[in-house]
């Protein structure tokens, strides 16, 4: 018919729908769904089998701007002798290269990706990632274990990014922006258990540890008496052909079996007595390390009922976190404004910022042999004796003294020489209140809190390890890869700085 489809017209002559190229690239496959779809548009050509001449070099493939090929260029220009000087002895199989280790882990954590699962099978599908280990496979055990060993010297990595950032054109820093956040802890709240109920849950596992030996001896001595010390009760001699008998052995044997279940259950119980018993040790040991730092006598001092430990990973503490309460750290991040480099970083077990302006300031003077014009913090940070410190090193502070009610218009900017008699505090909320001093703290909120915000969401959206000094570690490894991105992505050119190193 006039203004028919071409499909319509081989449909009705009983002929198969579609190109005979579609139908020799796919017999049932793409022809049948166009038989079943019929469609007026035409589409491209779909043979997913189609034959390729790929680049003969994988980075050809990825293009000269992919961060994969800025990491393989990077480490020209970093210094890999912390992880290096690990290897001191030639024993067995030769291992992966470090430096391309390190490059894999640094590109993994790039992408978001921490678990070593899922490194290694990207390993073998993501072409990226192949090219960094230049058709390597490493194993999630090889990964896994190469980043436990070597979580010191990524320390020592991240600093020297902070070297390349200077080599490369940070000459100064100007404004200093300094925030903590709470990081979720590879542990479960639910795990954990306060003080309080410590020594009521012994007293519960020692009577169910008592309950269940005592059942396990007494059938133990039941069937002693009835088959003799020594004997199973399972045996079968010859001379039970019996079935009746046969099922009554059987019958003893499932009892023997309930003896033995009873002793695993009572030994996995006494293993979770241990565990508190050493969480109440630590609780307790805690609070006299506390009682003496504030001369208090430290025979008399003891944990609150509500202090609480993780049995998954006992140095995480429970923290406020997104509205509800997890098992967390708290991270300390110090940014420079005008690049959103982090020149200081850390990782503490207090819920409170309190106290820790001083030591970040510090750091940021020892990573990177500067010192800061102003810095801006908000109020978990006011403490007199750190800001006065830190103001008497030149820095100019800017601490927020309290926190303003979202939608509340800001009151109008003092003006005049301060009023005498003003106590530190009021003398800090009028600085921060000035024209000048709003302008200062407002780029409190376009570093630090973005800084941690890429980090926690495209970086290490939870710590994969546990324990203090372990994510300690890791999050070094996770700032330092930050601040590549940012060096990769400001274009910064890389000066070559290996024969400096040397």
């Amino acid at each position: 018919m006039e203004g028919e489809h071409p499909l319509d017209e081989e449909a009705r002559a009983g002929r198969p729908v579609g190109s005979s190229r579609q139908r020799q690239a796919g017999a049932g496959g793409a022809s049948g769904s166009a038989a079943r779809y019929d469609s007026p548009r035409p589409f491209r050509e779909w043979t997913p089998e189609q034959g390729q001449l790929l680049p003969q070099y994988a980075r050809e493939v990825l293009g000269e701007g992919h961060l994969a090929c800025f990491f393989v260029e990077v480490r020209k220009a970093l210094d890999f002798s912390p992880i290096l000087k690990a290897y001191t002895q030639e024993r067995g199989q030769p291992p992966y290269h470090p430096v391309m280790m390190t490059l894999l882990l640094m590109y993994a954590y790039a992408r978001g990706i921490t678990s070593s699962r899922e490194i290694e099978r990207r390993c073998e599908t993501d072409i990226a990632f192949r090219y960094l280990t230049g058709g390597e496979r490493p194993d999630h055990d090889t990964v896994c274990t190469f980043r436990v060993r070597h979580l010191e010297a990524f320390r020592a990595l991240f600093v020297d990014t902070l070297r390349l950032a200077r080599g490369s054109g940070l000459k100064k820093l100007g404004h200093l922006a300094v925030d903590g956040s709470k990081w979720k802890a590879n542990a479960s709240k639910h795990k954990a258990m306060s003080y309080g109920r410590m020594e009521e849950s012994m007293k519960k596992l020692d009577e169910q540890i008592d309950r269940l030996l005592s059942e396990a001896a007494a059938l133990d001595a039941e069937e002693d008496k009835r088959y003799g010390k020594g004997q199973r009760g399972d045996e079968l001699p010859e001379d039970l052909k019996d079935p009746k008998k046969r099922a009554e052995r059987l019958r003893e044997a499932a009892r023997q079996l309930e003896a033995e279940k009873k002793l695993t259950l009572a030994v996995e119980k006494e293993k979770r007595r241990e565990k508190i018993q050493k969480a109440k040790e630590d609780l307790e040991k805690e609070a006299r390390e506390k009682a003496e730092a504030k001369g208090d006598d430290p025979e008399k001092a003891r944990p609150s009922d509500k202090a609480q430990r993780n049995f998954t990973d006992p140095d995480s503490r429970i923290m406020p976190r997104a509205g509800a309460f997890q098992q967390s750290y708290n991270a300390q991040v110090a940014a420079d404004a005008d690049t959103q480099l982090i020149v200081a970083q850390e990782v503490g077990q207090s819920a409170s910022d309190a106290r820790q302006l001083l030591p970040m300031v510090e750091q940021v003077e020892a990573n990177t042999g500067l010192t800061p014009k102003e810095l801006s913090a908000d109020t978990g940070y006011l403490c007199k004796e750190d800001i006065e410190k830190v103001e008497d090193k030149g820095v100019e502070c800017f601490i927020a003294t309290g926190r303003s009610k979202h939608g509340e218009e800001a009151p109008p900017a003092p003006r005049g020489r301060p009023p005498a008699g003003l106590s530190f505090k009021e003398r800090m909320k009028r600085k921060v209140l000035t024209k000048r001093g709003r302008k200062a703290y407002a780029r409190r909120k376009v570093t630090a809190e973005p800084v941690i915000g890429q980090v926690k969401n495209t970086v290490l959206p939870r710590f994969s390890l546990r324990g203090l000094t372990k994510v300690q570690g890791e999050f070094s490894l996770a700032c330092a890869v930050h601040n590549l991105k940012k060096l990769w992505k400001l274009g910064w050119e890389l000066p070559s700085l290996a024969a400096q190193a040397a």
